[in-house]
């Protein structure tokens, strides 16, 4: 028994006829990775787990318009990444170029020995000093940590836009949401799709039941006037 939903949905796609209504009848059936576009002779059912739509979705082939097949993508991670990636060369560039550790000026320690309790002065300076030198060394390594935190984000976002990039398969409904399948790695070619958008056309209903008399019908109309002329 199917537990998850793409595996309900996978039996689905095996019973589609079983969606019919009275008198319909699929003429024309489209299976990608992980849905299936099937076309009776009234409307056009869809099935697919990935869809925030529900698992099954049918238009009334009028209202069905072109279809299509189109590239989704995050571009805001990829514009996001982009800027991450430069704020990362400017912070390096400034981390690696720049050593604040030079900023900090230097003391005449030999003019303090003629003050009094300069031995107190001298120590109290090279303390001071110690401490603003160490403060200043773990702010250069501070900006470098944001620099290579930033480059870390920046191929995150570039990552996550590339892998949003996929395949659809989009079949324009009017007076409703859009059917958005996913294609995934099926085999999808332009001429599939011009079939699919032919089978929802006007007459096509017509044109694939003559089809299918013509191609069932010939060779025995063959034989039969090969035998009459016998």
């Amino acid at each position: 028994m199917a537990k998850t939903r793409r595996e309900r949905v996978e039996q689905w796609r095996d019973h589609v006829d079983e969606l019919c209504h009275d008198g319909e009848r699929v003429e024309h059936r489209t299976d990608l990775e992980d849905a299936t576009v099937a076309v009776t002779n009234q409307r056009v059912l869809a099935l697919t787990a990935g869809s925030s739509d529900g698992n099954f979705r049918c238009v009334d082939r009028p209202n069905v318009g072109t279809v299509t097949i189109e590239t989704s993508e995050r571009l805001s991670h990829l514009c996001a990444g982009i800027a991450a990636a430069f704020v990362s060369v400017v912070v390096l560039e400034v981390a690696t170029d720049v050593s604040v550790a030079t900023l900090v000026p230097g003391v005449d320690l030999e003019g303090i020995s003629s003050v009094p309790g300069a031995d107190v002065l001298t120590r109290l300076s090279e303390i001071t000093l110690g401490v603003v030198e160490t403060a200043l060394v773990l702010v250069e390594w501070g900006v470098l940590l944001i620099g290579v935190a930033a480059l870390a984000i920046a191929a995150a976002l570039v990552g996550s836009y590339l892998r949003s990039r996929s395949r659809r398969l989009v079949l324009r409904v009017s007076g409703g949401n859009d059917l958005v399948l996913p294609i995934g790695d099926a085999d999808l070619d332009d001429g599939t799709v011009a079939d699919l958008e032919q089978a929802i056309r006007p007459g096509s209903a017509t044109v694939i039941a003559e089809t299918t008399e013509s191609d069932s019908n010939g060779p025995t109309a063959e034989r039969a006037g090969a035998e009459e002329s016998g």
